[in-house]
């Protein structure tokens, strides 16, 4: 039996070690609800006890129940002496008061917001990596079914904990908790290191490489047609023939056509390529961009909404053709690369290529390219893989190469590599400890998990 401390604490290190266990089919947290009395009535007859008055909120019994579930599939026991689980039940309806009172807070700024769109993406996510962990949809159906839900409903209660963990995410990184001011000892760090150390995995053996991907370049032939088809959707658009999410279905050669061009709500954090996030943030709403030429090719930008840092755009790519003579000409390109690295004739500064440098298992490799992971069993550092032709989306007549960097052996994971991460999780313990002690003198608190006696 695991103690329920232990298993609160495992909660606590959801950010920073990787969980097993998934425990939200049986969270179901929800947001603010008014306050309503000692009891809520939901539906005719069903009657809800109120175990927690939190501002102007409150926590049900339900809540406090769902939450103790967790902490079960999680691998503790229920007590059956009625104090112990009494006592079991103050320290969780302490958490969830602890909760509630961040996302009030959250909820005050106007300023953090979660988009539907956001919470969409994240409960797809989700619903299909359910569906992989169980197997099929019906199967994970049928284990939603157990629980008295169905997936719609599913979806919409993991929408609540999505929003109100983002809110409370975001409302931290504002108001700074966990900052350099909390200072973390290396005495305090290896003692949080040691209690947490069963739930630490065993470090992989990895291969630390630098990739390096070759694509086609168009010919200037090739990138002039592409330049004019795209002024001539252009001039489409802007004399409305048809509107540019009907253009982008039908002429993009972007991944984003049958969404008529759609990538949603960007920022300015370099997740877009350069060339694309200059223009986007220049246009004001309703203009639509000249060519952009990127990478990819020539694209169209159109700005429809601006909320804050936010851009909502769409979008429409036309790429130039690549021809044979294209594709001669990289495969030609790489093996000379390949050839002059191997003999140490050209060094990786003048390929003209920026590498990424990847620290992956081999099996992570394998998943990525089977012949990269065949070309690197027996590698050691220095060496060179490739080139390897890539296959997958946009990759089409590709070419890879490979510096081995480094071949790190794997087992248990030490205390150096993960000390930076225990201590920003201890800075963020210690701010949110701070901030939540000054919430609880400033908001009324009214537990009620006992029942008070009627005279």
């Amino acid at each position: 039996m695991k103690p329920l401390k232990q298993l609160q604490n495992r909660h606590n290190l959801a950010h920073l070690f990787p969980m097993t266990t998934c425990f939200f089919l049986f969270t179901i947290l929800t947001l603010v609800q008014p306050v309503s009395g000692q009891t809520k009535v939901l539906g005719d007859n069903v009657v809800e006890r109120v175990v927690a008055l939190v501002g102007d909120s409150v926590i049900l019994m339900t809540e406090l129940d769902e939450y103790l579930m967790t902490l079960e599939a999680g691998g503790w026991a229920r007590p059956d002496d009625p104090e112990e689980l009494l006592t079991a039940k103050t320290q969780v309806l302490d958490q969830l008061v602890n909760q509630q009172l961040i996302l009030l807070e959250a909820i005050k700024d106007t300023l953090l917001t979660v988009s539907d769109d956001e919470l969409e993406e994240r409960v797809q996510e989700e619903v299909a990596g359910q569906i992989r962990q169980f197997g099929t949809t019906k199967q994970f159906q049928d284990v939603l079914a157990e629980q008295n839900m169905t997936v719609n409903q599913f979806r919409e209660q993991r929408k609540n904990m999505i929003r109100r963990d983002l809110l409370q995410e975001r409302y931290f990184a504002k108001t700074g908790t966990g900052g350099d001011d909390f200072i973390i000892t290396e005495e305090e760090a290896r003692s949080f290191f040691e209690e947490n150390r069963s739930q630490l995995p065993q470090v992989p053996a990895t291969i630390l490489f630098e990739n390096f991907i070759l694509s086609p370049e168009a010919n200037d032939a090739s990138k002039a047609e592409a330049l004019a088809e795209a002024e001539r959707l252009l001039e489409m658009a802007m004399t409305g023939e048809q509107t540019f999410a009907e253009l982008a279905t039908r002429f993009s050669d972007g991944p984003s056509a049958q969404s008529g061009g759609e990538l949603g709500w960007i920022r300015r954090d370099g997740s877009m390529v350069s060339e694309f996030e200059e223009e986007a943030f220049k246009l004001s709403p309703g203009r639509i961009s000249s060519p952009v030429e990127t990478e990819f090719g020539y694209h169209l930008i159109l700005l429809e909404r601006v909320r804050g840092g936010e851009r909502r755009v769409r979008h429409l790519l036309v790429e130039p053709e690549i021809v044979d003579m294209d594709i001669e000409a990289n495969e030609i390109k790489a093996l000379s690369f390949a050839e002059q690295l191997t003999a140490g004739e050209l060094s990786i500064d003048n390929i003209g290529v920026n590498p990424d440098t990847l620290d992956l298992a081999l099996g992570q490799i394998a998943e990525i390219s089977p012949e990269y992971a065949a070309g690197m069993v027996r590698a050691k550092a220095g060496d060179i893989v490739g080139p390897i032709q890539l296959t997958g989306p946009r990759m089409e007549n590709s070419w890879g190469i490979a510096k081995i960097i480094e071949m790190k052996r794997g087992g248990i994971t030490e205390f150096e590599d993960v000390r930076e991460m225990i201590e920003d999780r201890l800075r963020s313990i210690r701010g949110a400890e701070d901030l939540i002690e000054d919430l609880r003198t400033r908001t009324f608190i009214d537990i009620r998990l006992v029942p008070k006696e009627t005279p």
